[in-house]
């Protein structure tokens, strides 16, 4: 149902589309130089290109059978629907409304939904991360003494915290990563995953697209990879 590589490519096009756009203005800072909620945004216009409906901030269907509340529940950066779908099937919303019905005269009443539903197997859930090897610290660029650490943690501790989701069946994180170049870039994240894997996380492999981003701060390059949850 859904292919990785396709995904990638759209996330790819939104980064790709802004640094464009920064450049076109002779902007003073770049596309290394956004929050990662900014970055969503570009992203989301990105992935919206594959043709997909694009929600963010979903709660995690849960273990089946969970009824927890939404509030109650964590989110997901991105869960991408399949095209033609729109909204995405609460589970544990609808077995509380059903556990509201039971015993009263509504209790065998079927519950109309609109049309476009899907499931949480149908989506898409997808993690995002950025890191920099070097970045603005109250607005003065340098090198981030934490880049290699908050990169490892990027890749491990959202590979566990999907790998808790069952109902997930197709996931992955989204590393946006700015560096000198691109062979840092490819050793880097190979060395991240390889730790990862240490800590107990565990995937399917990873895909990378890079492209060459104005040299403000000393990221020259930028790479989106997409790392794939492991199969249960």
């Amino acid at each position: 149902m859904w292919d990785a590589g396709e995904v990638l490519a759209a996330a790819r096009e939104g980064l790709c589309a802004r640094e464009a756009a920064v450049r076109a203005e002779q902007a003073v800072h770049g596309l290394d130089s956004l929050s990662e909620v900014e970055l969503h945004g570009v992203l989301e216009a990105g992935l919206r290109t594959g043709g997909w409906c694009v929600l963010r901030e979903q709660p995690y269907p849960g273990l089946a059978g969970s009824r927890a509340f939404r509030r109650e529940r964590e989110r997901c950066d991105f869960a991408l629907l399949p095209a033609g779908l729109t909204w995405l099937r609460d589970g544990p919303a609808s077995l509380r409304e059903k556990d509201a019905r039971a015993g009263t005269l509504f209790e065998g009443m079927a519950t109309d939904e609109p049309a476009g539903a899907a499931d949480p197997e149908d989506a898409y859930w997808l993690e995002v991360k950025v890191v920099g090897q070097h970045a603005p610290r109250q607005g003065v660029p340098e090198p981030n003494g934490a880049y290699g650490s908050e990169l490892v943690r990027a890749v491990a501790d959202d590979l566990l915290k999907l790998a808790k989701e069952p109902r997930a069946s197709h996931a992955g994180v989204l590393l946006v990563l700015f560096t000198e170049d691109e062979a840092t870039a490819a050793h880097d994240l190979d060395e991240a995953l390889h730790r990862a894997l240490d800590r107990g996380a565990a995937c399917r492999g990873y895909r990378r697209e890079t492209f060459a981003v104005l040299d403000r701060i000393g990221n020259a390059c930028c790479t989106a990879a997409l790392v794939e949850r492991a199969l249960a």
